[in-house]
């Protein structure tokens, strides 16, 4: 009986051994294909990394190819020497520029002196031999139309009927409560007809006439 049992345990421990190592190896495979991903992933970051850089100094030496052909294309500055000659070059052209433009201001100056030399020898041909001017006799001023006083006078001013209104008396004499009327705007007295309130005067027209007169 024990023989038997024995088999079946040593059996039992070498397959449970078998099963480890098995784990094991398969865990080692699984570990080593996830640090080949790994550093193929970290290859691939470098190169792009590396591709990115190698496209930025393209970009930089592009650049500075552009600027070198722009500076060769750019015309070479004069030196002292080429100044110098353009100068001497054009001198005698500024002289006589110089000098044609006296000549001519000086003819200019000659021919205005001449027509205002002329001007004033005919003025005084036309003074000589224009008649003497005729003396007017002055019109006599017109008169003034004398502006009759405004037969009125104003009194005062209260309210009536939520309106503004004047109390006026004859302009002459002492006043009586007999001689007071009262107006509102568009209320006529004789010939005169109360138009407006403005403020502290009283406004009056008659026919083409306009009288202010103060409110007291």
């Amino acid at each position: 009986m024990k023989a038997p049992q024995a088999v079946s345990r040593s059996t039992a421990a070498l397959a449970v051994q078998i099963l480890l190592w098995a784990w094991l190896i398969g865990l080692s495979v699984i570990v080593g294909l996830g640090y080949r991903v790994m550093t193929e992933l970290a290859d691939r970051e470098r190169v792009d990394t590396g591709l990115r850089q190698l496209q930025v100094l393209e970009a930089r030496v592009t650049e500075l190819a552009d600027g070198m052909q722009a500076l060769e294309a750019r015309p070479a500055p004069a030196t002292a020497a080429e100044l110098q000659a353009v100068r001497q070059a054009l001198e005698p052209r500024i002289g006589q520029v110089e000098q044609a433009q006296e000549s001519r201001a000086t003819t200019d100056d000659l021919q205005a002196l001449r027509n205002e030399t002329e001007q004033i020898r005919a003025h005084q041909a036309t003074a000589r031999t224009a008649a003497p001017p005729q003396v007017r006799s002055p019109k006599p001023a017109a008169a003034t139309p004398r502006v009759a006083p405004f037969p009125y006078r104003v009194v005062g001013a209260e309210l009536r009927a939520g309106q503004r209104s004047v109390s006026i008396a004859p302009a002459t004499g002492e006043i009586t409560a007999g001689q007071l009327q009262v107006m509102l705007p568009g209320d006529v007295v004789g010939q005169w007809r109360l138009q407006a309130i403005d403020g502290n005067t009283a406004v009056f027209q008659a026919g083409g006439q306009t009288r202010r007169l103060a409110i007291p």
